[in-house]
């Protein structure tokens, strides 16, 4: 978001490709997407769980705002998670006591002098609710409880959610914070974590004399357009073999490895990589290519050895399927549009239909 000043005590606000709310003292920015919230939420829902996204999009689609719509899936799910008690897990810990338990650390005892028995200095494993799971529930829930217009219902789930979650600590640093990997053990709480996943990435506060100065929440349709490419694109690969990989890095443009090539998603054989595939949130008009996106897959195509490849836009409407041919290269830019407007089963549909395209032009370019 780009803001500069008008004149007058006026600021003009220019809204990029992040859409949420942004709170202050005395004022509130909202920027809503050009997507309906519903809509949205499905993008969300699927790149969280592709065969389960109907359960996990259901608590989403009575809210008509981005950000409640987000609390009240969230609260919803952790809730259903932590019903039947908090997971727990052994934690080592490190304390001194008058009694021994677990063992002692004679190491430390020794260094720190004095020829005293007691404190002894212990270490035991603690089988605690403490564990990362937990601490990144209770992080969204109290952080989701301090932004503005979360519904009333909403509100009353984030609150059970914490005291259920008694004896697990708040993330002071939830920057960067990944879930786990989902084992047996945790799978219940797999929707709730993914969705924490995003609050913990996407809501951040800034305080001031133990006050809140103001809160931001806001997330990248370009991210949330390319997870669903990504999502979406490997569940209908799976018929047609090979292996979906996103974000692979380990080409680059020039032999020194110093212009690394990071395109979204590639389509794999073993070591070969058959196609690649660029997601990008924008609106096209006429199907007509934007000049950096058509650079940067022409440079993917390059240090991969491929004659063509495939540029994924959200569209708003009518913008038509197009095939650029690089003059004297050959190479074949594919530009293809999904309207994400559709209904879910609709739009996942179109990327069968895509899935089959990449499958077969890839193919024919290897029997070549």
């Amino acid at each position: 978001m780009q803001v500069s000043p008008a004149g007058r005590g006026v600021w003009k606000v220019r809204a990029d490709s992040r859409v949420g709310v942004l709170v202050g003292d005395g004022w509130e920015i909202r920027i809503r997407p050009r997507l309906d919230i519903p809509r949205l939420m499905f993008l969300v829902a699927y790149a969280v769980n592709q065969r389960g996204w109907k359960d996990i999009l259901a608590p989403f689609e009575e809210e008509r705002d981005e950000v409640a719509a987000i609390a009240s899936g969230f609260s919803w799910h952790a809730l259903r998670a932590v019903e039947r008690g908090p997971i727990r897990g052994y934690r080592r810990r490190d304390e001194r006591g008058d009694a021994l338990r677990g063992r002692v650390r004679f190491a430390d005892q020794v260094a720190r002098g004095g020829g005293l028995p007691i404190p002894l200095e212990i270490s035991y494993s603690d089988y605690t609710p403490d564990v990362i799971e937990n601490r990144m529930l209770i992080t969204a829930a109290s952080l989701l409880l301090r932004m503005p217009r979360v519904a009333p219902i909403a509100r009353r789930r984030l609150l059970h959610v914490r005291s259920r979650l008694h004896g697990s600590r708040v993330l002071h640093d939830w920057r960067g914070v990944r879930a786990p990997n989902i084992t047996r053990l945790n799978e219940h709480y797999a929707p709730a974590l993914a969705l924490s996943e995003r609050v913990l990435r996407d809501l951040s506060l800034s305080e001031k004399s133990g006050q809140l100065a103001s809160a931001t929440f806001v997330f990248d349709m370009n991210k949330v357009f390319e997870d669903f490419v990504t999502a979406a694109f490997t569940s209908s690969m799976r018929k047609h073999g090979g292996a979906v990989r996103p974000q692979v890095g380990e080409y680059s443009l020039d032999e020194e490895a110093a212009l690394r090539l990071r395109p979204d998603i590639g389509w794999w054989d073993g070591g070969r990589c058959l196609a690649l595939l660029d997601a990008k949130y924008k609106a096209i008009d006429d199907g007509v290519l934007r000049h950096d996106d058509a650079y940067q897959m022409l440079a993917y195509c390059t240090a991969y050895g491929l004659d063509r490849g495939y540029l994924i836009y959200a569209k708003d409407s009518g913008a038509e399927t197009r095939t650029h041919v690089v003059r004297n290269a050959g190479t074949k830019l594919v530009v293809r549009a999904l309207d994400v407007r559709l209904e879910p089963e609709e739009l996942l549909a179109h990327v069968d239909q895509l899935a089959r395209l990449v499958a077969r032009e890839a193919l024919v370019a290897v029997a070549a």
